[in-house]
């Protein structure tokens, strides 16, 4: 008689993509896109064309994407924030996707301007100058 590894402890349980889409509770095509784009979890199994995902490797995976708003003040869940300086200190992070009008748009310094006038204006006179003489 063989034994069934399905009923086996669960640390050691093996998930379809489908199934560890449903584990992480997002979308199937949501988790092959984070796959694609190498932001899911790294750690699979392969067999042929077929992913397998142990739940140990989701529960790292997981825990690996844990983050603390350094807006809120430490509520004790052992992220250590009396190494910044300034407390009141909000980390901007990009949206995704294309910029709006709602303050994506980067400024860049005044010198940037002015050096990227300057390489045009000299790459405006070399072609004339070209022309002149040609």
């Amino acid at each position: 008689m063989g034994v069934d590894h399905r009923k086996n402890s669960s640390a050691c349980e093996v998930m379809t993509s489908r199934e560890a889409a449903d584990y992480l509770r997002i979308s199937y095509d949501g988790f092959r896109t984070m796959r694609s784009r190498g932001q899911g979890p790294a750690v699979f199994i392969a067999i042929g064309r077929r992913l397998r995902f142990r739940k140990q490797d989701l529960d790292a995976f997981l825990t690996s994407r844990v983050q603390c708003d350094p807006r809120v003040p430490n509520m004790g869940h052992g992220m250590d924030n009396s190494a910044a300086p300034d407390q009141n200190i909000v980390l901007a992070k990009r949206k995704r996707g294309r910029p709006r009008a709602t303050g994506q748009i980067v400024v860049m310094p005044a010198s940037v301007y002015v050096q990227a006038g300057i390489l045009l204006a000299l790459a405006i006179a070399g072609r004339m100058i070209c022309l002149l003489f040609s």
